[in-house]
């Protein structure tokens, strides 16, 4: 798989993923959404230079399988705020969501130089808690009636991952980081 900036012809598929049931029972996007609403997102968040949007794509077939991207990104400290949807329901359990946030923490840390990438994670969004665990991050811990979500107000989980348990898990030093080629999958 890989990921390319989001264009807005990419829009249509996000519309008809982030209104579907089963894609939003893990999620907390404003539904329902529409092409209009999301043309005008679009229009901001391209021009919004604390946002990196990234569709996601099969290498073979070249296949529109979800989106993802870093937002709320802060600088002196360097952090920014992960979210990932694998929407075509066919490469669920398929790895690709895990390898969507592999390739935005290494984005994040060698491209952009951030310290700290974190996400919110529903409680019942368990394909999201096993990516996180997998890839070295970190349950910081559970922000009690959090947000509000589909009708109700939820905890969360607040999880991160720091660039220097980013270096460990792969088994990287700051100074081969400065020779770190560039991603040749975004």
């Amino acid at each position: 798989m890989y990921l390319k900036l989001f264009e807005e012809e990419d829009i249509p598929n996000r519309v008809k993923w982030i209104n579907d049931p089963d894609i939003q029972f893990t999620l907390n996007y404003d539904i329902p959404t529409s092409v209009s609403k999301t043309k005008r997102w679009f229009a901001n968040a391209v021009v919004d230079p604390t946002r990196r949007e990234f569709s996601i794509f099969t290498v073979d077939g070249d296949k529109h399988i979800g989106f993802c991207g870093l937002f709320n990104i802060k600088v002196p400290v360097m952090k920014a705020e992960l979210h990932c949807v694998v929407g075509e329901k066919e490469f669920w359990s398929g790895g690709y969501g895990t390898e969507a946030y592999k390739l935005l923490d290494e984005y994040g840390f060698v491209e952009l130089g951030l310290n700290k990438i974190y996400g919110y994670q529903l409680l019942h969004n368990h394909g999201a808690h096993r990516v996180v665990e997998k890839l070295g991050w970190q349950r910081e811990g559970l922000l009690r009636q959090e947000t509000y979500s589909h009708g109700t107000v939820k905890d969360v989980y607040y999880v991160s991952i720091l660039r220097e348990d980013w270096l460990k898990v792969n088994n990287l030093t700051e100074e081969q980081l400065l020779l770190f080629p560039h991603s040749k999958h975004i």
